[in-house]
C-alpha cells in the first residue's frame, strides 16, 4: 500500500514535442502543460521546483538539453518527482528510458506521475520498461511504414514533400497517390531561365534579376508563405534540381520522373548547367563590361583578369584617369570647359595569380585579341553566300538518309523482337512439356539473351542538323559582328562557338566546341586536296542539287571532318 505523502515532493513538470514528422500529433506543448497542472491539482502537488519546455525528439540518448539539465536537478537532489503527460514524452530510447527505472527504483525518484497512473519505486520495473520500448518500436515501426510509402511514390515517378517550382502538388486524389501537376505560367519562365544560362552569358545573378524584374517570377502562394517574388537562393536550387531534366534521388537510388511531367532540357544541358555553377566557371562580378572576360584564360588554367582603363588627355597635354574627376589635377581646369580634349579607352587583360605573387607577366590588349579573332575567322569560318546554301543543302540530304536509315534499323528492331520472343515462348512450352530439364531451359535462355542483347538498345538520336545549320549560318555573320557588333553581340558569338582563348603571356591560342574544331580541320585537309580552295571565294555555280566532280572531295572533306 502506497503512503507516499506528494505535498513533501520537489515536483519537475517536463513537456515535450518531438521535431520528428511521424510524432508531431501528440498534444502541443501548451497543453501538455495545462495537464500537468490538473494532475498537480489532483493529486495535491506543491508547486512545480522547475517546469521543462523542448521541441527536439526522443529517438537518439543525450541530443536533449532541456531533459539533461532535469537529470543533473535529479541528481542533486533539487528534484525527486516529475510530472509529464505521458511516460513517451521522457524517453523514446531504452538508454535515457533505464536511467529513469534505475533513478525510480533506487528511490532517488520518489514519483514519475503521469495523467493516467503513477509509477512508484516498488512498483515492477517491467511495466515501465515495456512503455518505454513501446515508444521506441512505434517509432521505427512508423518510419519503416513512412519511408516504404515513400518509396512507392518514387517509384510512380513522385518524388515526397512539396513540389518544385513549376509544377503543383495534386490534392485531388488520397494521401499518397498523389501525383504532381503541371504549374505551366512557371514551368515556361523557368524554361526561358534555362535557356538564357545555357548561353554561357549568364551568371546566376543577373537571371535572377531577369526573373524578377522581366518574367516576374513568383513562389506558389500557400496558406502562410508563398506569393513572393524568387529569390537569388532560389535560382541557384531551380539550377541545380535534375527534377527539370526528368529524374530525381531518394535514399541514394535516381528515380525517373513520371512520364506525363514535361522535360525542359536534357541529361547533357543539366551536366553543362553544372559545369558552369562550379567554381571555376562561375561568372566574376564585373564593374566594366568587357568583350572576352570569361573566355580567355591562362595557359596554367590561373584565372584571366582586365583592367579597364579610361583615361583623358587635357589641353596641358596631361593625361590622367578621368572617372569620377571633375578637373585635371595638373592645371586645375574644368574637363566640362576643355576646348579639344582627347578621350581614351583602353582595356587589357593579364594572368591574375602572376600579378598578386608579383611575378612578371605580360598582358594582351582587348584589341589585339580581337585581330587575333578576326584573322581566324577570315581563315577558317568565312564562307560565300553560295558556298553556305550548298553546304545547308548537303546537311538536309544527309539528315535524309540518316532519317532512312532510322527507319531501317527501326524495322530491323521491331523484327529482332518479334523473333527474339517467339523463341522465348517456345523455349517456355518445351519446359512445360517437359521436352527439356530446368537446367537446360536456364542455360538455352543464357544463350538467347546474349545473342538477342543488343535487341533492347535504341540508337542515339543526335540533334546534329540545327547544330551544323547554327554554324553554317555562324560563317555568314561571324566577320561582321567581330568588326561591328556591340560588346554583348560578340560575347553571344563566341559562346554558340564554344570559344576558350588562352593567353600564355606570348601567344593567343583560339579553339572551339568539338563541332566547330572539326570544320576547321576539314578547312586545312580541303586546301591540302585543293590548294587554290578557299571558302570565301568559292562559288557553286551550277545547280545545288548536282555536286560536281572538282568540289565534291573538298565538302566530303569538310563535312565529314
Amino acid at each position: 500500500m502506497n503512503t507516499l505523502d506528494f505535498t513533501t515532493l520537489k515536483v519537475a513538470n517536463y513537456n515535450r514535442k518531438s521535431s520528428e514528422a511521424e510524432d508531431r500529433q501528440v498534444l502541443s506543448i501548451g497543453s501538455q502543460i495545462e495537464e500537468a497542472r490538473r494532475i498537480a491539482e489532483f493529486y495535491k502537488l506543491p508547486p512545480f521546483t522547475e517546469v521543462f519546455q523542448e521541441a527536439k525528439s526522443a529517438k537518439k540518448e543525450f541530443e536533449r538539453q532541456e531533459f539533461s539539465r532535469m537529470m543533473q536537478m535529479i541528481h542533486s537532489g533539487e528534484v525527486n518527482a516529475i510530472a509529464c503527460w505521458k511516460l513517451d514524452r521522457l524517453a523514446r530510447n531504452m538508454t535515457e528510458g533505464g536511467q529513469l527505472i534505475d533513478l525510480l527504483s533506487s528511490g532517488v525518484l520518489k514519483a514519475v506521475i503521469t495523467h493516467d497512473k503513477v509509477y512508484y519505486p516498488h512498483d515492477n520495473v517491467i511495466v515501465m520498461a515495456v512503455e518505454f520500448s513501446q515508444g521506441k518500436q512505434f517509432v521505427k515501426d512508423l518510419s519503416v511504414n513512412v519511408k516504404r510509402g515513400q518509396t512507392k511514390k518514387a517509384r510512380m515517378g513522385v518524388p515526397h514533400g512539396v513540389a518544385s517550382l513549376g509544377f503543383l502538388n495534386d490534392k485531388t486524389e488520397e494521401k499518397g497517390n498523389r501525383r504532381w501537376l503541371e504549374d505551366t505560367l512557371r514551368l515556361e519562365a523557368i524554361r526561358v531561365l534555362f535557356k538564357l544560362f545555357l548561353t554561357g552569358t549568364y551568371s546566376a545573378g543577373k537571371l535572377h534579376r531577369y526573373a524578377t524584374n522581366e518574367l516576374k517570377l513568383t513562389t506558389v502562394k500557400r496558406k502562410r508563405i508563398g506569393g513572393a517574388l524568387i529569390t537569388l537562393s532560389r535560382i541557384y536550387e531551380i539550377l541545380k534540381d535534375p527534377i527539370y531534366t526528368g529524374f530525381f534521388y531518394y535514399g541514394g537510388e535516381r528515380y525517373e520522373l513520371d512520364e506525363r511531367l514535361p522535360r525542359l532540357i536534357t541529361e547533357d544541358e543539366h551536366r553543362k548547367v553544372l559545369m558552369l555553377l562550379s567554381k571555376r566557371h562561375i561568372p566574376r562580378i564585373q564593374h566594366h563590361e568587357t568583350t572576352f572576360a570569361g573566355f580567355l584564360q591562362a595557359a596554367d588554367g590561373n584565372f584571366i583578369g582586365q583592367d579597364v582603363k579610361y583615361q583623358l588627355i587635357c589641353d596641358c597635354k596631361h593625361k590622367f584617369a578621368y572617372r569620377k574627376k571633375d578637373q585635371c589635377p595638373q592645371c586645375g581646369v574644368d574637363i566640362a570647359g576643355l576646348d579639344s580634349p582627347k578621350y581614351l579607352n583602353f582595356t587589357y587583360y593579364y594572368n591574375v595569380k602572376r600579378k598578386k605573387a608579383g611575378q612578371e607577366y605580360k598582358s594582351i590588349s582587348e584589341e589585339s585579341v580581337a585581330s587575333e579573332l578576326i584573322k581566324f575567322v577570315e581563315e577558317n569560318l568565312t564562307f560565300s553566300r553560295d558556298l553556305s546554301e550548298w553546304s545547308k543543302k548537303y546537311i538536309t540530304e544527309l539528315r535524309d538518309r540518316e532519317i532512312n536509315e532510322n527507319v531501317f534499323w527501326e524495322q530491323k528492331h521491331q523484327s529482332d523482337m518479334v523473333e527474339y520472343e517467339a523463341k522465348k515462348s517456345r523455349l517456355r512450352e518445351m519446359l512445360r512439356d517437359q521436352q527439356i530439364t530446368d537446367l537446360e531451359y536456364r542455360a538455352d535462355l543464357v544463350v538467347l539473351n546474349e545473342r538477342y542483347a543488343s535487341v533492347d538498345m535504341k540508337r542515339k538520336h543526335v540533334d546534329w542538323f540545327a547544330r551544323m545549320n547554327e554554324i553554317v549560318d555562324l560563317t555568314q555573320c561571324a566577320l561582321d559582328v567581330l568588326k561591328k557588333g556591340s560588346v554583348q553581340a560578340k560575347r553571344n558569338l563566341l559562346s554558340k562557338l564554344g570559344s576558350n582563348l588562352t593567353w600564355d603571356d606570348k601567344t593567343l591560342s583560339i579553339s572551339n566546341s568539338k563541332a566547330v574544331n572539326k570544320l576547321v580541320e576539314g578547312m586545312k585537309r580541303a586546301r591540302e586536296i585543293n590548294q587554290k580552295f578557299e571558302p570565301k571565294n568559292t562559288f557553286v555555280n551550277q545547280s545545288l542539287n548536282k555536286k560536281t566532280d572538282r568540289f565534291q572531295p573538298v565538302f566530303s572533306t569538310l563535312l565529314r571532318g
